[in-house]
């Protein structure tokens, strides 16, 4: 695959993190060492894991009770394809560096789709708002490609009313129960599992936003469910 001079770059990037890591991080640390919005990195860490190149643990909080923290580490497939990509051990790490991306630029990495999908992220920079209502946005295109139109304008004025009132709770709702109006039970694993994880950064980026930030994006939300009513 052709890579660009900004992806060897964030290629070799990732590979100074991977040297760097001697236990799980959390995704907010990638974040700030690659220069990516949090949800990217979060997305990233996901799909790698998926792949079996990390792993995830949780964390509760050291000095008290509270949400624990999903940490990520490579795993040993990590340790294997970096090695055989080096091609063994290397006089620096630089020229380790050097060979790792000449390989997967002539095609020696196997997962040439998962290469595609990572450096395609590095090109992130949605607000945490906007990411959410992108989520929201895809799940009512779900909605209306099954042709659930009497379902949704029953629960549309439902679903504002939750959207007005702007609170964690009820927000972190609306992903989940959109997704179970639009199932099906033919539905394929890998058709579903992409939205499952874009959910899952959703709320975590939900649980952190402040109370401007919810109301923003209620206010983008109303203006994506409103549409539903009586159609």
């Amino acid at each position: 695959m052709k890579l660009t001079k900004r992806q060897k770059v964030f290629i070799e990037n990732m590979l100074d993190v991977y040297a760097e890591i001697q236990e799980p991080i959390h995704y907010s640390w990638l974040a700030e060492k690659l220069g990516l919005s949090k949800y990217t990195a979060y997305d990233m860490l996901c799909l790698l894991e998926e792949k079996g190149y990390v792993e995830s643990t949780y964390e509760t909080g050291k000095t008290g009770p509270g949400r624990a923290s999903v940490l990520f580490q490579p795993t040993q497939k990590t340790r294997e394809t970096f090695a055989r990509l080096s091609g063994g051990e290397a006089a620096t790490w630089e020229e380790a560096k050097e060979r790792v991306v000449a390989s997967i630029a002539a095609g020696k990495f196997e997962d040439a789709e998962l290469a595609k999908e990572i450096l395609v992220q590095m090109n992130g920079g949605l607000d945490d708002v906007f990411y959410c209502s992108q989520v929201i946005s895809d799940l009512v295109v779900r909605l209306r490609a099954r042709g659930r139109h009497r379902l949704v304008d029953y629960y549309a004025s439902i679903m504002l009313a939750l959207l007005e009132r702007a609170n964690i709770r009820d927000l972190r709702l609306l992903p989940g129960f959109l997704l179970g109006l639009a199932a099906d039970e033919q539905d394929a694993v890998e058709l579903t599992e992409p939205l499952l994880r874009k959910i899952r950064t959703y709320e975590i980026l939900l649980d952190r936003m402040d109370k401007a930030g919810r109301k923003r994006l209620g206010n983008m939300l109303s203006s994506i469910i409103g549409p539903l009513r009586n159609e």
